[in-house]
């Protein structure tokens, strides 16, 4: 869903030289992709193969990893782990290694259920399934490489995450009961949000409200 509004907004900017990665195994997904102008397509496992291999996909400018299985309601944890953390793993070191810019996608689920502010600091998260658990350990790996870096003195390329609430908007039929009540009234949400992701790669500081506050 957001990653094909991201695809949207870039053709709007005349950007064509792009490679879509999804997992089209519900066919019905393809409704997302069928107006949108791409350079190829290519399945996850089979990319993920490739970017284990260390392959060259020619010039990157940017990698956005929206991609996940997003139900709250999911309890494999096994599968959660593999699809939301280890390839995440895998395709922030291959950014890392070519200095690509790798915008990802994480979750407000980290912060939990708990009754207090939404500050990006471990003492205030704590995740209540295993969808925020991944999302969750993804970020404080990320965090890890941050500080092991700083203690190099080194300066890693550009890595943000993006910290979704209740994302709704155009894009999202194929959700089925994880899509929103507003989905088909509303797509100001998803909008948003693509304005964000392109202003991130480009200036690589986005404010969207003070600290210890959430905006809807």
């Amino acid at each position: 869903m957001i990653g094909s509004n991201i695809v949207k907004a870039l053709n709007a900017q005349g950007r064509r030289d792009i490679l879509v990665v999804d997992n089209l195994k519900d066919g019905t997904k393809f409704a997302n992709l069928v107006d949108l102008d791409i350079a190829d397509y290519m399945d996850k496992d089979d990319f993920m193969v490739r970017v284990l291999a260390g392959e060259h996909f020619g010039q990157i400018d940017a990698i956005f990893h929206e991609g996940a299985c997003s139900a709250t309601t999911e309890w494999d944890g096994k599968y959660m782990m593999r699809n939301n953390y280890e390839y995440s793993k895998t395709l922030l070191h291959y950014c890392l290694e070519r200095r690509i810019p790798f915008l990802y996608a994480s979750s407000a689920a980290t912060y939990g259920g708990r009754d207090h502010d939404f500050i990006e600091e471990q003492p205030y998260e704590g995740a209540l399934n295993v969808y925020g658990y991944s999302k969750q350990q993804f970020d404080n790996y990320v965090r890890r490489l941050w500080q092991d870096a700083e203690q190099r003195g080194e300066t890693l390329s550009q890595i943000t995450g993006f910290r979704y609430f209740n994302v709704y908007g155009p894009r999202e039929q194929h959700k089925g009961s994880m899509a929103s009540v507003a989905s088909t009234s509303t797509h100001k949400s998803v909008r948003a949000i693509t304005r964000n992701c392109l202003k991130a790669l480009i200036t690589s500081s986005v404010t969207l409200c003070t600290w210890g506050m959430c905006a809807r």
